[in-house]
């Protein structure tokens, strides 16, 4: 069975009728604490940041909470929810408890499992005030994988808070005959086990033998036997029977079905971390999804019902977690990764959704957040002479958009009206509307975000000009001179490519002198509106100079780079100039991995993983990975940046260049798309690469191997390297033609590496 497409599961448990002798209903009365010794909820109380429980269009407050400081909120909405997953620890009866306050009896609280079915529920009592609810005597087994959740209801937001799951006082002998748990080697995310329906439910990668897998966790209630047992070899490619018989002799069968999953991108190394990670990454990134459901609109952390509902377009989240939108810097950011999960028309909506909103009376500014269904987000815009803009993100889209095209090979992106329009539009006349201050050709900021900030540092001063939209701007003449050449425009192509160079001269000669004797002196990153110039460390304005490729390599440049990261220190509260939000790290690779400092671009990838379970510095968005920039950038930093892959589908030609470490010895994509391609690609060290490709064309690959080495290896074969100096770092490369269905091995000669 192949599994379309996965979208998150966000139905809220609807309630499943059960009788009285398995759970008795509501109570009045609260004899247990919530924060007994005996509670199997982690954090009942939301206290420590809302730590341990996933929020569905729901968050933490810190106000009107039952007790403390913190209550949990979801908000308008029967399919919203907050939940909580748990594993009994002993078999017995358990009650279930918390005080919730809900406008309505709609709301629902209960045990469901891991694929969001309800198991057990009932509704909240509704009160103006918190009251307390309880599901009494549910009977669970040692070893059962459960949520606990709380649903919202559809008449407005709905409080919880002091949640308690303990054992209760009912002490009837319990008899069970399930599957308590079960999985098989392979294995892709849960087991998905519905003890109502008799159901069990298992996941595999695309291509595994179902004919063929060896069960590797069997678990039954204490007593059954099943006809299945771990250890077993199973032909799971029809759903089958497992039959349990309990002490007594008595039957039940149970359904195993396995699902193979869509084809999709996969990586695999040595290093566990890291393969773990992006197996994360891909899997979160799916949470992220919008495209065609129905749901709230404006929401944020002061409007936390939104102010309606719509249908969605296609579309991911980018931006806070508590926020109904995508946002113009984090999306931009996002596409690369978002591509290589296989959003690719999320992507294109999104950059046509953007382009649609530059228009003259924004003075061909975009907008900064749009609603899921590509309406204004109206947190950030209130009209059209008053909204959230800043400089960079103007030109990332030009540069991006180009990405997605070497990505993808789609002309759409060059012939596209509303796209070529905002790309031609951004670098003419929006340049020309906001270059008044110091006029040099360089757009300009005019304070604030709401006034038009020329940086996407917003914690520190509000300068005129800043190194992230200098650095972005000259990215965004490059792409531009690239689309013109793509589409077979060479005249106007040289002329921006005369132009990109030209900004480039500019910048390193003089905008960028500090005005001291050092040659060597740090660049300039902002300029104030009284021509006042610094070169202090300004976070996203001093990374995005180096990253944007704007600044020569050299000594200066690798001084600047020394620089960046000593003010970054080993993270978040390490040096007083290192930036308290996750999100901000996300961005440090792309600065290293270009200039081949592949230490240092790692030790960044591990920090994010290292510490997305954390609370985020706004604890009401939820942990550091809820953050959707995290997911989507560990893609793209891994295929990207530790491996060095440079797409150019349109002209069915690869870069691959390694970028391991000495703890990552081997690392491999599979099923990695880049236009009509389909790629496996594999480096061993920085030495040996193996690509094969999966499709009918032939493709040329471009193998680049950092230093200077006379000659490569060619599937054995000795032959003449060219070189080259990218970015300041000399490389030997070789191009091969690998036809389709075949594989080709490049790697440096021993004695020369």
């Amino acid at each position: 069975m192949k599994l379309k497409r996965l979208v998150p599961i966000i139905a809220a448990a609807f309630t499943l009728n059960i009788s009285t002798s398995m759970a008795s209903s509501l109570s009045d009365v609260a004899p247990y604490s919530s924060h007994g010794k005996h509670n199997l909820i982690n954090n009942p109380s939301f206290e420590n940041k809302g730590l341990g429980w996933s929020y569905w269009f729901a968050n933490i407050k810190s106000d009107d909470a039952y007790s403390g400081t913190y209550r949990g909120r979801i908000a308008q909405g029967k399919n919203h929810y907050i939940a909580q997953t748990i594993t009994v620890p002993k078999t017995g009866y358990y009650d279930l408890s918390a005080y919730v306050r809900s406008p309505n009896d709609n709301a629902k609280m209960g045990l469901r499992n891991l694929a969001n079915e309800t198991l057990i529920s009932t509704p909240l009592q509704q009160s103006q005030r918190y009251k307390y609810n309880r599901l009494k005597n549910i009977p669970l087994e040692k070893g059962e994988t459960l949520q606990v959740f709380f649903s919202g209801s559809s008449k407005g937001g709905v409080s919880v808070d002091d949640v308690s799951l303990h054992p209760s006082s009912k002490n009837k002998p319990l008899n069970f005959n399930q599957v308590v748990a079960f999985g098989v080697e392979q294995q892709s995310g849960e087991t998905i086990i519905n003890r109502n329906k008799k159901h069990i439910q298992i996941t595999l990668p695309y291509g595994t033998d179902l004919e063929n897998i060896r069960v590797s966790n069997a678990q039954y209630s204490s007593g059954t036997k099943a006809t299945i047992k771990t250890g077993d070899i199973i032909d799971a490619s029809e759903p089958m029977i497992i039959k349990l018989v309990n002490e007594k002799g008595k039957t039940q069968r149970w359904k195993l079905t396995a699902i193979e999953q869509e084809k999709e991108v996969t990586v695999t190394s040595s290093n566990q971390k890291l393969q773990d990670s992006f197996g994360w990454a891909i899997e979160k990134t799916r949470q992220f999804v919008m495209t065609g459901q129905n749901d709230l609109v404006n929401r944020d952390e002061f409007n936390n019902d939104g102010s309606g509902t719509a249908d969605y377009i296609p579309s991911y989240w980018a931006g806070y977690f508590d926020r109904t939108a995508f946002y113009s810097r984090d999306f931009l950011h996002q596409a690369a990764g978002a591509q290589l999960a296989g959003l690719d028309i999320e992507n294109f909506s999104m950059f046509q959704t953007f382009a649609k909103h530059s228009t003259e009376s924004r003075k061909w500014y975009t907008l900064w957040a749009v609603n899921f269904d590509g309406s204004p987000h109206t947190i950030d815009y209130k009209h059209d002479e008053w909204f959230v803009r800043e400089v960079p993100a103007q030109f990332e889209f030009i540069e991006k958009a180009w990405e997605q095209y070497q990505w993808t090979g789609n002309k759409r992106y060059l012939e596209d009206p509303d796209l070529w329009r905002f790309y031609t539009k951004v670098l003419t006349d929006y340049i020309a509307l906001h270059d008044d201050q110091d006029p040099n050709g360089i757009a300009e900021g005019y304070g604030g975000i709401f006034e038009g900030s020329a940086t996407y540092n917003e914690r520190g001063e509000f300068p005129i000009e800043a190194g992230d939209g200098i650095g972005s701007q000259y990215q965004a003449t490059v792409a531009y001179a690239a689309m013109l050449e793509a589409k077979e425009e060479y005249g106007e192509a040289k002329i921006w490519q005369e132009k990109a160079q030209q900004l480039k001269g500019f910048f390193n000669q003089q905008w960028s002198d500090a005005g001291s004797s050092d040659p060597l002196a740090n660049y300039v990153n902002i300029v104030q509106k009284d021509g006042f110039r610094m070169n202090d460390f300004g976070k996203e304005n001093s990374w995005f100079m180096p990253m944007k490729l704007i600044t020569e390599p050299g000594a200066r440049n690798d001084r600047y780079l020394d620089f960046i990261a000593e003010n970054l220190g080993n993270g978040i509260g390490s040096t007083p100039q290192a930036p308290h939000n996750i999100e901000a790290y996300t961005y440090i690779p792309e600065t290293y991995f270009p200039y081949n400092r592949n230490e240092e671009a790692w030790k960044w990838m591990q920090y994010i993983m290292d510490v997305k379970d954390l609370p985020h510095e706004r604890p009401t968005q939820g942990t550091n990975g809820d953050y959707p920039e995290i997911s989507f950038t560990f893609i793209s930093n891994t295929i990207e940046g530790l491996m060095g892959i440079k797409p150019d589908a349109a002209n069915k030609q690869i870069i691959t260049a390694s970028h391991l470490t000495h703890d990552i010895d081997w690392l491999a994509v599979d099923n990695l798309i880049m236009g009509n391609f389909e790629l496996t690609i594999q480096h061993e060290g920085i030495h040996k690469t193996t690509l094969t490709n999966k499709s009918e064309d032939t493709l040329t690959w471009q193998a680049w191997f950092y230093g200077v080495h006379p000659t490569l290896l060619v599937n054995g074969t000795v032959m003449e390297a060219q070189h080259q100096i990218v970015n300041g770092q000399p490389v030997s490369y070789v191009d091969v033609s690998v036809a389709g269905d075949t594989t080709q091995v490049v790697e440096t000669v021993p004695h020369e590496s």
